[in-house]
Parts: C-alpha cells; structure tokens; sequence
C-alpha cells in the first residue's frame, strides 16, 4: 500500500513535495512522470500508481547466505582448505562474513550493506560451469524481477557472470569491477508465460587460473504488485505586505516599516509580531504577513548611515617647502575642500584656511584648518677658512626670535673660535631650523732655533736645518733654503717667516782641530744586568771642563753632573721613553780652543 497523505491547500507560489516511498520497482504518476517524487504547486487531483515486488513475498531461499552454504546448488564445489585457506583451489565456494577468512590472499569484503555473510567463489578454469542455481514455482503469465550483487576480492582478471532462467540468458551478463569490495547490481525482469516453476542459475564466463576471484550476495526474485494513492491540492492566493523601496538614513534618524493589511498577524525577522517595526542598525528587513494561513513576505534594505567622521587636525605653523597632507577618507563617502577638490586627501604647501565636506549617503560633517608657512632662518658661519695662532675667528649668527645650538652645545648666538675644527651651528624661528658649517684651521707661528753656539771641526761642515711647514727663510748670505751648509766658523743669521709673521736666530760656529773624538750611546737599560746600565759620553782625553744634563720631554732637568766618569742611571720611576741631553766639554788636547757644545737624544728602555 502507498499513501499521499491527506488533501493539502497551498498559498500561491508553494509547493508541495509528494513522496510514494522508496523501493518500488517503478512509478507512474497522472502527469506522466515515473520519479519516486511529485513536486506539486497547482491544484488539482494528483494520482500516483507505484509496482512492487520486494513486499510481495521473496521467492530464493537464504538469497542473502544468512544460513550458510545451503538451499542452491552448484557445478563448484564447497571449499576443501589448502596452502591459503579454506578456498585454496579454483572452482571452489564457501560463505563466510569476511572473504579473506576464506582465503588469506583475498580481500577483507564483508557482506553487501556493509554486513552479513557473502558467497565467496574462486572461480573455475572450466567455461559454463554453473556457480549457483535454485528452481522456485512461479505463477503463470506474471512478471518477476531478479536481482543479484557482485563484487571482487582480487582485483585482477575480474568475473564475467552470465544469469539464466530455465537455461535461457536473461540481460546482457555482468562484470565484476577491479576494484576489491565494490558491489555492482544485476537487475532484469522476467515474464513467467506458462512457466510454473523458475530455474535460476549464475555462471563464470571468466575461465582466468590467476585472478578470477569474486563475491555475491542479496540474491532475489520476486513477483510485482500494483498500489495506487490520490491526493487533491487546493490553490489559495497569498497577502502582499509593502515595506517600500530600499532606503538610507542617518544614524540617530527615526525610521518606521510599516506592513499594516487588514486581518493579517505578522512576523518579523526578530520573532516580533506588531504591524511595524523600527530599525536601529543598518541590515535586510523582512516581515511575513499571513492570512488565513497563507503567507506573503517582503523584505527592505536599511542603510543607516554613520556620519562621516572628520578631523583635520589642530592649525599648523609650518617651514617653507614643507608638504602635508590632509586626509578625510571615510569608506565610500564623497568630498568636496574650499578649492573645489573631490579627492579624499589634499596636499599642503602654503599658509591658507583649508576645509572640507565630507558626504557619505545622506549624511554629511565639516572640517577647517588653518596653515601658516615661516620662513627658514639664514645662516652661514662662512667658506672655510684659516687664522693665525694668535688669531680668534668671532661667529656671529643672532637673529631677532632665535635659538642656536653649536656643535660643542653652546646656546649663545655669538661663537669665538680659536681652535682647528668644524664648526656646526643650528638657527631656530618660529619652528624652523637652518644649520650651517665652516672648517677652520690654524697656521701656527713660526719658529726657529739654530741652538747653542758651538765648535765646528777644522776641515768639516755643518747642516744648520729650520724648514717646517708653510714656512719662507732668508739666510744671512741671502740664501732661501730651509738647510744651510756652514763650512767654517762665524756667526750664522736666519729669518723664518710665514703668514702669521717672522722669527730670527743666530749661532756662532767656532773651529777646533776636533783632535778629542767623543761617543754618546743614544739609548740605554738601567736593569741592574752589568751591561748598558748607565748613560754617559766617553772620551780618552783629558778635559778642564765638563757638564752632562740630562731633560724630560717638557725641557725640565732631571739630571746633572760634572764628573766624566759618573754615568745617569735613572730611577725606578722614570719611565721608559725618550729625553735629552746636552753636553759641555772643553779638552785639553794641543791645539784645542773652547768649549765643545753637543745636544741630542737617548732612549731609555726599561
């Protein structure tokens, strides 16, 4: 039996879906259509007439193996065990809820539906051998459906079956996929004419030795019945509710939907059922009006507009050539400055009064802002330059409203400089900063020292060397070299100048036959070891005078002594370093005059 249900009204534009039900074996509906479903959205009287055979009494016995090998025969024989389980060898058959308990080679298929047992077959070398058969009585002149699954449990080589009924082939066969445990359906119908007895029979067309292996399962034949089912469908016309047309607002703006129809009740999409409702966010509302149970709905779009929010800033004091940019993007809003742009952003780059309106929908903000430009400060200390040593260079960078700030973190605006350096200085006004740089150096006065008069050995001659840097020289004889040669005694005079002004010297040279040669060591270690412990000149002459002195860097006397034979060993804290010394000695050789004056260096090395 099949049932539609009871008649049904539908509002305008419903529809209703009527379902027969599945598992019969075909369907015919009044329109023509043979779906399991009717989809129905007009009146009328609906008719659906259904075949069926699954409830009309099933015809194989244990079509589904639940009870073991038994209730068919068969050309194969019931599995003997062997090297792989129970079906070992070909043309073999056994029922089992897992096929690979049977065969530990074949796959792990389970029943059809995911559960049961399953006839488990190797297939047979020997072409036409039938694999399953079982006779049921049939009724004359009435149609039967058969029905079998089949799947693999060896993908290769897969079985070819072929089904008959009282040794005639029905359909066209069936094969078995390569992929394990994927079961395909067999179906047929078959009219009994005046049969009263049906002999079913499944064979292997497939005669493989490797492969060949396979499953079936859920074997049926049954008769057909025929059950038909009416339903009448009434047509009703749904209300209209009118919310008008899509609108925007502002936010804070009072809006009212109004759906009022006569008799109707309502639902709105909060559950809420009055005629009207009031939005308080922007959205899609609907709202369903029904009438005698028929339904109508309409839906309206809200924008509720924030206003644009505009902030331009605070008004700005700025420096010529400065850029800024003001900005009053607002998503999808449109704009318009006191220059006529509609660009979201406008740039800055001189002093006015600047505003903007900002439009998004219906709702629009102001924003003004005010600009001033300074100029940037003039300031400039100068191309580099030099000075004399005894020169200061005065820096004078005031200006009316500044602040300064100079390399050395100096605030005055009056700089005096007297040192080589860079010299930075940074103006402010009104915000603005310019800086401005020089390099000053400093030419150092000259300076000249020809040393004490001193003995000059008949026959030779002296260097007398005053060149530095930067400097002129003027020679007694007029000579303008940096060195000059003395080749004999007299008085020597030189005038050293540059920019920064001139220095003079003289030195008397007297000449000695040089006949009492002397040794000064120019460096000595004072360790106590026996060896070079002491600093002393060394002569083999007698002398009726003799001074040794002995100075630090700076031109302070460390040391003094008159005995040639005592040696400066200087004290433990006396670093090591170079000092100078200067020497007095008057020989009494033959032929000697004067007094020999040396000055020189020695290393101390501790």
């Amino acid at each position: 039996m099949i049932d539609l249900g009871p008649d049904t009204i539908l509002c305008a534009g419903q529809n209703i879906l009527l379902n027969v039900g599945p598992g019969f074996e075909s369907y015919l509906w009044n329109n023509g259509s043979t779906a399991q479903f009717q989809s129905v959205s007009s009146g009328g009287t609906i008719i659906c007439t259904v075949t069926d055979f699954s409830t009309s009494g099933e015809l194989v016995v244990n079509g589904n193996f639940s009870a073991g090998a038994v209730g068919f025969s068969s050309d194969y024989i019931l599995g003997t065990g062997g090297t792989y389980g129970l079906l070992s060898d070909a043309g073999t058959y056994g029922v089992d809820n897992n096929a690979q308990d049977l065969h530990t080679n074949f796959a792990p298929c389970s029943g059809y539906n995911g559960g049961g047992n399953l006839l488990v077959v190797n297939g047979a070398e020997v072409a036409g051998q039938n694999v399953w058969c079982q006779t049921v009585p049939v009724q004359a002149n009435t149609n039967y459906a058969f029905s079998a699954w089949l799947a693999s449990v060896v993908p290769s080589s897969p079985a070819q079956l072929q089904f008959t009924i009282n040794g005639t082939a029905i359909g066209s066969g069936l094969n078995a996929t390569a992929q394990n445990c994927n079961w395909v359906n067999f179906y047929e119908v078959w009219t009994s004419g005046s049969a009263t007895s049906a002999t079913i029979c499944i064979s292997n067309l497939n005669t493989s030795q490797s492969g060949n292996d396979f499953a079936l399962d859920d074997i049926s034949f049954a008769p057909f019945c025929t059950y038909s089912d009416t339903v009448l469908v009434t047509i009703q016309n749904d209300p209209e509710p009118d919310l008008g047309a899509d609108l925007e607002a502002c936010e804070g703006d009072a809006v009212l939907l109004d759906a009022t129809l006569p008799g109707a009740v309502y639902s709105w999409q909060d559950g809420s059922t009055d005629p009207t409702f009031s939005p308080q966010v922007s959205g899609i509302y609907w709202v369903d009006a029904s009438i005698n149970g028929c339904s109508g709905r309409d839906s309206i779009l809200v924008d509720l507009i924030a206003s644009p929010m505009v902030d331009l800033g605070t008004d700005q004091q700025q420096c010529t050539g400065d850029v800024s940019v003001l900005d009053a993007t607002n998503a999808g809003a449109t704009y318009l400055w006191q220059n006529g742009s509609t660009t979201p952003t406008i740039t800055v780059t001189g002093s006015g009064s600047y505003n903007v309106a900002v439009s998004a929908g219906v709702c629009t903000a102001f924003d003004t802002i005010v600009f001033t430009y300074h100029p940037y400060p003039v300031v400039d200390l100068g191309n580099d330059t030099t000075i004399c040593a005894d020169t200061v260079l005065l820096f004078n960078v005031e200006r009316p409203g500044g602040t300064y700030l100079w390399n050395d973190g100096s605030t005055a605006p009056v700089q005096a400089a007297e040192l080589a350096d860079t010299y930075t200085v940074s103006v402010s006004e009104n915000g603005c900063t310019s800086s401005s740089s020089m390099t000053l150096g400093i030419i150092e006065l000259p300076v000249v020292d020809l040393g004490p008069d001193r003995i000059i050995c008949t026959g030779f001659t002296e260097v007398l060397d005053v060149q530095g840097a930067g400097y002129n020289y003027t020679w007694s004889d007029g000579s303008l070299a940096g060195r000059f040669i003395a080749n004999g005694s007299g008085e020597y005079g030189v005038e050293v100048y540059n920019a920064c002004g001139a220095v003079s010297d003289t030195i008397v040279l007297t000449a000695d036959f040089c006949d009492c040669p002397v040794y000064i060591p120019n460096a000595y270690t004072p360790d106590e070891d026996g060896i070079n412990d002491g600093f002393r000149p060394i002569f083999d002459c007698p002398s009726s005078a003799y001074v040794l002195r002995i100075f630090d860097r700076w031109g302070g006397l460390l040391w003094e002594s008159d005995d040639p034979y005592l040696a400066w060993q200087a004290e433990s804290n006396i670093p090591s370093g170079i000092y100078a010394w200067t020497l007095e000695i008057r020989p009494e050789t033959l032929g000697s005059s004067g007094t020999r004056r040396s000055i020189g260096h020695v290393v101390l090395l501790r």
